[in-house]
């Protein structure tokens, strides 16, 4: 394995991802957006993070080079993709873009990333050769569980399975790391409606 793509549709948990396979496993990761967390070194250290520096990542030597993606596939490197509820994923999103654009549109995909179903899709996780699936809250309520898949999958030693709080580094503006919030009290019931009816048949598929 010579790489291995950290993929999902915007604010789906990759950074919890990115942050249990460094702690669990000692695995540091990068990014494919340049400044990906904006200098913030609190975030760095917690997420395990490597900066690029002039276009490139350097990695410690004799390490997988581990990449966040939100993009298309661009080949076919293992890949872990983490799915989130994307009613959950869409709120999230929304207020990451900082509400500037309806919910609606979030929703409707009418942004870069496109739609939930159409990212999933894409990567198609379930048949693509090397590639892991894992459900954003199952490494949340089977944290143990999941990080035994995650190792094996990567083929490394688990070093502990517990992760810092959160909570130090999350903010109310939820730019990188939101506080707990529920996605329930702030999509109108019209929207939910519409968004249960576009995505049917893959949130029946995945359980949600």
């Amino acid at each position: 394995m010579e790489m291995c793509w950290l993929s999902s549709y915007p604010r789906s948990g990759n950074t919890y991802l990115r942050t249990i396979l460094w702690h669990c496993l000692g695995m540091r990761s990068t990014s494919v957006y340049p400044n990906d967390l904006e200098g913030r070194k609190d975030l760095e250290n917690y997420v395990g993070h490597i900066e690029q520096k002039n276009g490139c990542t350097r990695f410690p030597q004799d390490t997988l080079p581990l990449v966040k993606t939100h993009e298309r596939p661009l080949n076919n490197e293992p890949t872990i993709y983490v799915v989130r509820d994307g009613r959950a994923s869409c709120v999230s999103l929304w207020h990451f873009f900082g509400k500037k654009i309806p919910l609606e549109q979030v929703i409707e995909g009418q942004h870069h990333f496109g739609t939930w179903t159409q990212h999933f899709q894409k990567w198609n996780p379930p048949v693509r050769p090397d590639t892991l699936l894992i459900r954003y809250e199952d490494l949340v309520e089977h944290r143990e569980r999941e990080v035994c898949k995650i190792a094996k999958f990567l083929n490394k030693k688990i070093k502990t399975l517990k992760v810092p709080s959160r909570e130090k580094i999350a903010s109310n503006d939820g730019i990188w790391v939101r506080k707990t919030s529920d996605w329930k009290t702030q999509i109108p019931n019209k929207l939910l409606n519409k968004f249960n009816k576009k995505h049917e048949t893959l949130l029946s598929m995945l359980g949600y």
